[in-house]
């Protein structure tokens, strides 16, 4: 397995070699992300096809559960790495190897609750759950710091051709159990048990990669010290939850596990546009922080997110106009409705994702309170439109207050951070995008489909694809656009 990794990673190597090092970096995380992601989207039309849309429910609403499972395994300690981690040999090299001890008690405690809580938590789900789907999921869910932090070691490290090769052999694994185990009738079951055995096999790897690299350190009162940091930012991924899957919890016993169907594979498809927006923020998280600290980088700043928002708006439009070819290549006619919930979804994501790009102030600072108090904030907001909401309108209920919060979620973020950063964005030309963006989308939610539909919507999009390319290209020459990435 660790020479497959060791060759994988060495064939991105010499794919890359003449290309300049930060655009290297990107393109490896371009092509993780893309692999990943495409696997996961050509899973869906057999889950599609072999699920009826009641059990896509189901396993929808696990999905959520493992997403919550994961925030709380993984205690911020992938952003407390990148806060205190260092080289081997160093200060910083023990608070590493403490961060990757703690991630493992962390992994092995979580484990053992589930197995003690299994039979409650499997009585407590809205829609019935057999307590070994329960075990099965928990035990993935378990190993997210495991996984996690050392991940997190190899973005910090810019090892970005061995992150790629164990993403993809992740997604890999996982992709193949799924398609074996659903094909031969195991069903949602299949599905969790391949997400459980791809997490042991990638967490026992990186367990023993990383006592190798960095060791494993324990040490009981600098774990709290780490934790002190870490916990808050967990705060603010259980916000992010609530603004994100949350409302599955709140729809189940609402609408029909068919509706919830729906409403997953609606939310899948607008998650392809994050091929787009996951590469340059695994590139670009890492190293804002530090930027943030120079008249130079702070202008730098500027110029790279304001091209990478204008990339993100584009690939938006581009994916909620093609909606509802995307439900109809995806999955069969009983899927339909799902058509008309992505554009919304869509707006909603691409808040979410500016979010992370105009948030560097907020995380500069010495104290993780004020991201924290932000997320909760909007959490909050979401929370108040759920419940006012999902009762009367169900699911579109959902997709407006998900929209609202998270556009007040951005409005926050990028107010507060501009109080600690300020940073010179390119707002005119992304305001003009935007509008082009979401004209684009909202093109198949009031027309009928038809020849002036498509041509319509062709424009906008055309229209948008010209006005993202000149806020990428300016005010900067392409080479410079060049030199921006190199770090």
């Amino acid at each position: 397995m660790r020479r497959l990794i060791q060759r994988g990673a060495g064939l991105t190597t010499r794919i890359t070699t003449r290309i300049p090092a930060g655009l290297r970096v990107t393109l490896a995380y371009a092509l993780a992300i893309a692999w990943t992601k495409a696997l996961a989207m050509l899973t869906v039309p057999m889950l599609t096809g072999m699920l009826s849309p009641a059990d896509y429910g189901r396993l929808e609403l696990l999905s959520s559960a493992g997403e919550i499972g994961g925030l709380i395994a993984g205690a911020g300690l992938v952003d407390t790495l990148f806060r205190f981690g260092g080289a081997p040999g160093t200060p910083a090299g023990a608070q590493t190897a403490r961060v990757a001890g703690l991630a493992l008690m962390i992994s092995c405690g979580v484990l053992a609750l589930v197995a003690a809580l299994s039979g409650q938590i499997s009585a407590a789900m809205p829609l019935a759950t057999p307590r070994g789907d329960i075990l099965l999921l928990g035990a993935a869910v378990a190993l997210e710091s495991a996984i996690g932090v050392p991940l997190g070691w190899l973005r910090m490290n810019r090892r970005a051709g061995s992150f790629a090769a164990i993403t993809m052999l992740r997604a890999t694994l996982q992709a193949g159990l799924v398609v074996a185990l659903v094909w031969t009738g195991h069903g949602v079951e299949g599905v969790l048990w391949a997400g459980c055995v791809s997490c042991i096999i990638i967490a026992s790897l990186l367990t023993v990669r990383q006592a190798r690299e960095t060791g494993l350190g324990f040490a009981p009162r600098e774990s709290l010290r780490l934790l002190g940091y870490g916990l808050p930012l967990l705060g603010g991924g259980l916000a992010s939850f609530v603004l994100g899957t949350a409302d599955r919890w709140l729809l189940a016993g609402q609408v029909s596990p068919e509706q919830l169907g729906h409403y997953g594979l609606a939310a899948k498809v607008a998650l392809i546009v994050a091929l787009v927006a996951q590469p340059f923020e695994l590139w670009w998280y890492p190293q804002r922080i530090a930027l943030s600290r120079s008249a130079e980088g702070i202008a730098r700043s500027g110029r790279v997110v304001g091209a990478g928002a204008a990339a993100l708006m584009l690939a938006g439009a581009a994916i909620a106009l093609a909606a509802p070819t995307l439900v109809g290549l995806l999955a069969p006619a009983s899927y339909a409705p799902a058509a008309s919930m992505v554009a919304p979804l869509v707006l909603a994501l691409v808040c979410q994702l500016l979010s992370s790009m105009a948030n560097v102030g907020c995380y500069a600072r010495a104290s993780s309170t004020q991201p924290m108090a932000v997320n909760a904030a909007a959490a909050g907001v979401a929370l108040i439109f759920y419940l006012l909401l999902i009762p009367g309108m169900g699911v579109r209920g959902a997709i407006i207050a998900t929209v609202i919060s998270q556009a007040a979620r951005l409005a926050m973020f990028a107010t507060l951070s501009q109080r600690s950063v300020r940073i010179v964005w390119p707002l005119r030309r992304l305001l003009a995008t935007a509008t082009a963006a979401i004209a684009t989308g909202a093109v198949p939610l009031l027309l009928a489909p038809g020849l002036n539909t498509t041509l319509l919507g062709g424009a906008l999009l055309a229209l948008t694809a010209l006005l993202a390319t000149v806020t990428i290209l300016d005010p900067m020459p392409r080479p410079r656009i060049l030199r921006a990435m190199e770090a």
